[in-house]
């Protein structure tokens, strides 16, 4: 395995090694907690009974609310699923196209999902391959590179966020 793509998958596991540890023991009542008031949140979809969606309006307001663990961990699971479907698939999905899980276990599940074929790729990659153009799901392309590149720091930047709620709200 070459030098950029190793310390890639190195990055991207060891992000997901610390998430892991942090999700432990997660139940529905913390994921869903609303720390402030206006949190973006996993709420019932009130259009479709027995089906859920994430507060995502577009474009976001700007500073952005405070989010939920639920919020950010479906956050993640989407995105890779996105980045994945339009730079390594057939680019037909976009996030309306997502389930959206609508509980703890099943987000960890989902996230868990959503992070193999990013995995499986890096694991076969070569430092090449970064540099090759993809369609993007935002217009335009990226390289692989980008795309990794944006997951692993999503991932990264998301599970701190996680990690601190939960410390949170282990502090009553």
């Amino acid at each position: 395995m070459d030098g950029t793509i190793a310390y890639l998958l190195w990055q991207w596991q060891r992000s997901a090694g610390r998430l892991e540890r942090r999700l432990d023991g997660l139940g529905d009542d913390e994921f869903f907690r609303e720390p402030v008031a206006g949190c973006w949140n996993v709420r019932p979809d009130p259009g479709v009974p027995g089906r859920w969606e994430i507060d995502y309006p577009w474009p976001p307001p700007a500073p952005p609310p405070v989010t939920t663990v639920a919020w950010r961990l479906v956050h993640l699971a989407n995105a890779n699923w996105i980045y994945w479907e339009h730079a390594f698939g057939p680019g037909r999905r976009n996030f309306t196209d997502l389930v959206i899980p609508g509980g703890a276990a099943d987000a960890v599940a989902d996230w868990r999902a959503s992070r193999s074929p990013v995995t499986a790729w890096l694991e076969t990659a070569r430092d090449d391959d970064l540099a090759e153009e993809r369609p993007s799901h935002l217009g335009g392309t990226k390289t692989y590179g980008e795309v990794i590149s944006i997951l692993v720091d999503e991932q990264t930047h998301h599970a701190a966020e996680i990690a601190l709620l939960r410390d949170l709200y282990r502090a009553g």
